[in-house]
């Protein structure tokens, strides 16, 4: 362990600097495993393209002459196929390595001032080079055109300061000189950044890319350094024991030390082509870390040959640092930048370099000490005290046997190496928005290099923004000869998007798929472009790849949930949303919201998903798939959220969406008015859509009970040419009792084409002309009750009662008797109706809409009875569904109003027309209380005038409307609503109310005059 800590006995001025910059060269270190591993996907990372596709999924749905009518609204179904992002400029790394390195400058400055004479001015020399590279002159700042003022200037102000503790202050501890050197690289770096022409994150780029050729040059000579350091410590570990039995024989030395040596021998013959095997190789970084590490104790080791010129304490340990730390930041910085010339041009050196001088190294051991370590005698302590072949000797002739080695590649490492500098430059040129430059850099790198992935995926993204795809598809072709990845398969791939060119995209990713056989992104990208045909099994068989080479499960199978659920292959979606119930990625949580609305499932209350902004695709189809499973369960908490989405004009692709999501929120928790406004008001807007959003409207009346008005939308939406509303508008018109207009509506849905439309169209139609005494007797019971409800206000009790005794199937007899219930209720049959609900109520299911109806037609029967206490009492332990919950704010008004209690009844009144615009009833009697409560005032007017206006095929409602408005002297609108009633009453009951109507104005005439007088 001390051997280990030789730096224990020194004293704190040179101990706590050296440690710290041991922690600095551990942190490249750290920093360049990191960028190895993760520097590709920070220079051109994966991305993803996201295709919307839209599924009809159901809102709500309701019943009406026993025929379903399904609301539907467009849901979103996510797939999501890998794409590589445009390449980026590493600025983050750039900061990071010219910050290590200037503290590296300032140790190295330091520690050669420690150096005798000569020694020094070679270390200055090198300085001076080193700093050459930086190429300040075309920062610009100090002097003009070429100038190179500020390289002088920096060189003046390090050499001077150094030199002059190197020549008039020897005695200072090294601490204080670090100090000095450390203030001089900081007064430096404000130097340059201060003086230079361009923002502070071009000049560090500048900086670091300018001066790689000087990083790089350190960086082989520090391999060079180390070389056989591996070799050294094999020796170390066959002869360190203390006990002679304990030590390794020689054989066992040159086993090992083979084998070593044959791992680089193979790696050099695979590098040139020789070797094509594939066989197990260690890595040749993982070799240069061992050398560093090694290094260490080797420094030390050698301080007899070197201390005539410089001790190991401390210049020899921090000139070793440092050289090992500007090579694991030059090293890390090559992988951050996915400069692939330059990372095969550090590998091939580790393995030319360690090669040669470890054969040389092991060459030397063997004819110096081989017999000594058949004696199994400690080597380790003399290895450095040769007999026959000088260290001089070892060093030159592995000199010239890596030389020899880099020739026989036909010098490809310097032609990398300029390729990887070019490369950097044509980054730098990239950040600073000079696209000609940079590629001019990148070309030249491609020369060097011919066809580096590095030049050329740049090349492509240029052209990608410029929108040459023939030239990008040339370059990304030209990269994939030489280093092919998965990402430019995938990348060449998406280039052929149209459906002319499926084979070639097809054949593109099969071949990656080949290559990189455990690649996730490409069998997920083949899977959906099988997802486009017709063959199932290929889209399973390449999902099941994916899935199991893929890290990110939830994008697989978010992919496979909407592949399912397009296909309506029920069980294989069950399965993954099974699956999938703890995914986290948007993409899937929208598609499961999806599935589980098309399958009727209850939305996963837990979630509720409402982003600031609409960054994103997902966000919007997550929170809208999200709000359209949650819109029966009485949440309006989204209504902010989506004002606040409309209110951003980032969002106006899904501006349409949200407004009609937010008509369908108010709507479904209880604000009919606001819901139909907003819906209206798209339908008015839009150009492609109104035809459904009317249809919308359309199903919303037909779900209030407001038929006319139901069928007046779903004319509009089929004048529009929206197919669905032609069935609807027939149905419409039948509930509205207008069996005439309802058969000619519904022979008009042969133009539809849908013939399970036509077959239910003509059924109904031919059973709206059939006489009374037929229906009753001749046809099905489903006819029957169809019959009963179309015709219901135009029957005599007596056929009312005939029809439904007719009726045998239970479920049908059930709504045959709340029909008749309706049928007594509209008539004003008290008595009547209290006997039918007796006779009905056993026969119906405790819960269901069929019950919820006869409670609702026995809370009216007690109200209009004057039963107030049991109507109280009863209301709520009555079954009800949601929407007829809504009703016990108009009961709980009009027993307010009853007894007297005006200002109960008054914020009863109001809380009901909130919920209840729709309901005839309840705004007519809301008018008549607000007319007498507040005669003075127009509150009953406004009342009226929203009640025809939300519905204004209301005929009490326009009655009653005509009469306020010649109330309150607005004799146009009472005109108005008289022409609109000629079309909803018959002429009798029209002739009736025009006498009325005239009465009106001759009583408000009189008391005109009467005033007047």
């Amino acid at each position: 362990m001390n051997k280990i800590k030789f730096w224990r006995g020194w004293d704190t001025s040179i101990k706590y600097p050296y440690l710290f910059l041991l922690l600095l060269g551990a942190l490249a270190l750290l920093l360049g495993v990191y960028h190895y591993f993760t520097g590709d996907n920070l220079a051109f990372g994966w991305d993803k393209i996201t295709d919307l596709q839209v599924v009809p999924v159901p809102v709500h749905e309701v019943t009406r002459l026993l025929e379903p009518f399904t609301l539907t609204a467009d849901g979103y179904l996510i797939f999501e196929q890998y794409d590589v992002a445009l390449p980026t400029v590493n600025t983050a790394a750039a900061s990071l390595l010219l910050g290590i390195l200037a503290i590296c400058l300032a140790f190295y400055t330091a520690a050669i001032s420690t150096m005798r004479q000569l020694p020094y001015f070679g270390g200055v020399l090198l300085l001076m080079l080193f700093l050459a590279t930086f190429n300040f002159d075309l920062l610009g700042g100090f002097g003009s055109g070429s100038s190179q003022t500020l390289l002088l200037v920096i060189i003046a102000l390090l050499a001077i300061s150094s030199y002059a503790f190197q020549a008039f202050w020897p005695q200072v501890v090294f601490s204080l000189r670090l100090l000095v050197m450390l203030v001089v690289v900081m007064v430096s770096g404000m130097l340059i950044y201060s003086s230079a022409e361009f923002p502070a994150t071009l000049v560090t780029l500048h900086l670091v890319n300018y001066s790689s050729i000087g990083a790089l040059v350190a960086t082989v000579l520090f391999m060079l350094w180390v070389a056989y350091e591996n070799v050294n410590a094999l020796l170390w570990v066959n002869t360190q024991a203390k006990a002679p039995e304990r030590r390794f024989s020689m054989w066992q030395f040159i086993l090992i030390s083979v084998l070593y040596l044959l791992n680089l021998l193979l790696l050099y013959l695979r590098h040139i082509g020789y070797l094509q095997l594939d066989l197990f190789y260690v890595n040749a970084y993982f070799i240069l870390l061992l050398s560093a590490v090694t290094g260490f104790w080797g420094m030390r080791q050698r301080e007899a040959y070197y201390k005539k010129l410089f001790l190991f304490r401390p210049a020899g340990a921090v000139l070793y640092l440092v050289f090992a730390t500007i090579a694991f930041l030059s090293i890390g910085y090559a992988f951050a930048t996915a400069n692939d010339p330059l990372t095969v041009f550090y590998h091939d050196m580790i393995v030319y370099t360690h090669l040669a001088f470890g054969t040389g190294f092991f060459l030397y051991i063997m004819i110096n000490f081989g017999r000594l370590i058949d004696q199994r005698l400690p080597v380790y302590k003399v290895v450095y005290e040769p007999k026959r072949l000088s260290l001089f000797s070892f060093a030159l002739m592995s000199l010239i046997v890596c030389a020899i080695l880099v020739m026989r590649t036909q010098y490809r490492s310097y032609f990398d190496m300029q390729a990887g500098y070019y490369n950097y430059l044509g980054d730098l040129y990239t950040a600073s928005g000079n696209n000609i430059l940079a590629e001019r850099f990148y070309e030249e790198s491609d020369l060097y290099d011919a066809n580096n992935v590095k030049a050329n995926y740049s090349l492509a993204a240029q052209y990608r923004q410029e929108q040459q795809r023939n030239n990008e598809i040339l370059r990304l072709k030209d990269a994939l000869q030489k280093r092919p990845n998965p990402k430019l398969y995938v990348r060449l791939a998406n280039l052929y998007d149209e459906k002319q060119y499926f084979f070639e995209k097809l054949y593109v990713l099969q071949e990656g798929a080949e290559k990189f056989p455990e690649s996730g992104e490409l069998y997920n990208n083949l899977a959906l472009l099988y997802a486009q045909t017709s063959v199932q099994d290929s889209t399973e068989y390449y999902f099941d790849l994916a899935q199991q080479h893929n890290d990110d499960e939830d994008f697989v199978r978010s992919n496979r949930l909407a592949f399912y659920t397009r296909q309506a292959m029920l069980e294989p979606a069950k399965a993954v949303l099974k699956e999938s119930r703890n995914g986290g990625s948007k993409a899937l949580r929208s598609n499961m919201a999806t599935l589980r609305q098309l399958l009727g499932m209850d939305p996963q209350h837990e979630e509720n998903f409402m982003p600031d902004s609409l960054q994103e695709v997902e966000d919007f189809t997550l929170f809208y798939n999200e709000a359209l499973s949650k819109l029966n369960l009485g949440d309006t908490t989204r209504l902010e959220k989506i004002n606040s989405y409309l209110a951003s004009p980032a969002n106006q692709l899904f501006y349409a969406d949200l407004l009609f999501l937010k008509g369908l929120v108010h709507h479904y928790n209880g604000l009919p008015k606001e819901a139909r406004r907003v819906v209206e008001n798209l339908a008015l807007q839009s150009d492609r859509n109104n035809g459904y959003y009317y249809n919308a409207l359309g199903q919303w009346m037909l779900e209030e009970e407001n038929y006319r008005a139901a069928a007046a939308y779903f004319g509009q939406a089929k004048d529009l040419g929206y197919n669905q509303a032609y069935l609807s508008h027939g149905y419409a018109l039948a509930l509205a009792h207008q069996p005439q207009e309802a058969v000619q509506a519904l022979e008009e849905v042969g133009y539809t084409e849908n013939e399970a439309a036509i077959a239910v169209a003509q059924d109904l139609a031919e059973v709206l002309q059939q006489d009374v005494k037929t229906i009753t007797t001749e046809v099905p019971d489903k006819e029957k009750v169809q019959y009963l409800l179309a015709h219901l206000p135009r029957l005599s009790e007596a056929e009312v009662d005939a029809l439904v005794q007719s009726v045998t199937e239970k479920d049908l007899k059930r709504r045959a008797l709340v029909a008749r219930v309706d049928y007594l209720v509209g008539r004003r049959r008290w008595n009547a109706a209290l006997e039918a609900i007796k006779q009905a109520a056993p026969q119906l299911q405790p819960e269901g809409e069929l019950r919820s109806a006869l409670n609702l037609l026995q809370l009216k029967v007690w109200l209009n009875a004057q039963k107030y206490d049991v109507l109280l009492n009863r209301m709520e332990k009555l079954y009800l569904t949601d929407r007829d919950k809504r009703q016990a704010l108009y009961f709980k008004a009009c027993v307010a109003e009853a007894r007297g209690r005006k200002e109960e009844a008054a914020a009863r009144y109001e809380q009901a027309l909130k919920m209840l615009l729709y309901d005839e009833e309840a705004v007519l009697a809301a008018a008549n209380f607000f007319d007498s409560y507040q005669p003075e005032g127009e509150r009953a007017y406004n009342i009226l005038l929203s009640g025809i206006t939300y519905n204004p095929y209301a005929a009490e409602l326009q009655k009653a409307y005509a009469m306020e408005s010649l109330e309150q002297g607005l004799f146009s609108y009472a005109e108005q609503a008289q022409e609109n009633l000629r079309d909803l009453l018959p002429p009798a009951e029209y002739s009736t109310f025009i006498r009325k109507l005239d009465q009106k104005r001759q009583e408000i005439a009189t008391r005109a005059d009467d005033w007047q007088l």
